[in-house]
């Protein structure tokens, strides 16, 4: 009940449509399914994501969804622009969405990752797309994996951010990503660190197996 108190105050960002009209954008009344919301409840999914090293324990959410495809089948969805979504997709493989929910008519998996950066502003756009999901603003058949919180700068989080994460953890699970310098510039690296490897891993991607020493 406090998770979802704190989810539902937090309000919803707006998304830029291109040219092409695009999917329903993330937590829109038009993305949600012609039967109504989908039920928001706890349980394991199949294939069961393991925790990374940082990663929180909480179970993760299901939702009806259509037959199981592939592993690598799967989205990254940016709550915000910046997230890092891009740079993962790169590193690990899946599709890069962008800041708007998959289309499964185009071919898009329904498989999810969420995607955010772990400054103030991230967590709540992270906070606003759970929020979509746990009240049914979104298409059908949305299977959502993880969090994934990419760091906005090296160090630790200031105490006030490290407690909402913690919020988020209670409510999805949640893997960490480190400060990465290369990404920064747009570079890639030859050898990534054992939290993003540790990702590919839990969901079935493995374009990439080699960590950094």
């Amino acid at each position: 009940m406090h998770m979802q108190k704190q989810l539902a105050a937090v309000p919803a960002p707006v998304f830029h449509r291109s040219h092409v009209p695009p999917p329903p954008a993330l937590g829109s009344r038009e993305d949600a399914g012609a039967t109504g919301p989908l039920s928001w409840q706890r349980g394991p999914v199949t294939p069961r994501i393991p925790d990374s090293e940082q990663s929180g324990t909480a179970p993760l959410h299901r939702f009806v969804a259509a037959p199981e495809p592939t592993a690598a089948a799967l989205c990254w969805v940016a709550a915000h622009g910046g997230a890092g979504a891009t740079s993962l997709a790169a590193a690990l493989g899946g599709t890069d969405v962008g800041t708007r929910w998959p289309d499964q008519a185009r071919g898009e998996a329904h498989r999810i990752l969420i995607v955010a950066r772990t400054h103030a502003t991230g967590i709540q756009a992270a906070s606003t797309v759970l929020d979509a999901l746990r009240t049914g603003n979104h298409p059908a058949g949305l299977d959502l994996l993880a969090v994934v919180l990419v760091a906005d700068a090296p160090g630790r989080l200031p105490m006030t951010l490290a407690r909402r994460v913690r919020v988020l953890h209670s409510a999805v699970t949640v893997h960490r990503i480190p400060w990465i310098p290369s990404w920064r510039v747009g570079a890639r690296t030859a050898h990534l660190p054992r939290q993003v490897v540790a990702v590919g891993q839990a969901v079935g991607l493995s374009r990439h197996d080699r960590r950094e020493e």
